[in-house]
């Protein structure tokens, strides 16, 4: 008899989490972006051009970065959701199996 799928639903919960505190890094360090501005000045009067041309850029990392955030936060609570899941069908697979191995007859007294 061999013996079964197993799902690690720890093992999933425990990463749900760890991707949770990754998505909550970057968060802080989206917070951190929007706090640190160049102004025109600070490039001096040579590099007066470089706001032109970094400015999208910069603008590109932040929606970038605005999208890892929210892609790792919808994916743990998917990784949780999953969990939560399987281990519900898990359980009630279970109980269908156990009372489907032990048949009760009702007699009526």
């Amino acid at each position: 008899m061999s013996s079964g799928v197993q799902f690690p639903a720890d093992a999933v919960l425990r990463h749900a989490t760890a991707v949770s505190g990754v998505s909550e890094e970057m968060a802080q360090a989206r917070a951190a972006v929007d706090q640190v501005v160049m102004d025109s000045q600070a490039y001096g009067q040579l590099c007066q051009f470089l706001p032109t041309l970094l400015s999208p850029l910069f603008g590109d990392a932040t929606e970038a970065m605005n999208d890892a955030v929210d892609a790792l936060g919808e994916t743990a609570l998917k990784l949780r959701a999953t969990a939560s899941t399987m281990t519900a069908t898990d359980t009630g697979s279970a109980e269908k199996l156990t009372a489907a191995a032990s048949p009760t007859i009702e007699l009526p007294l």
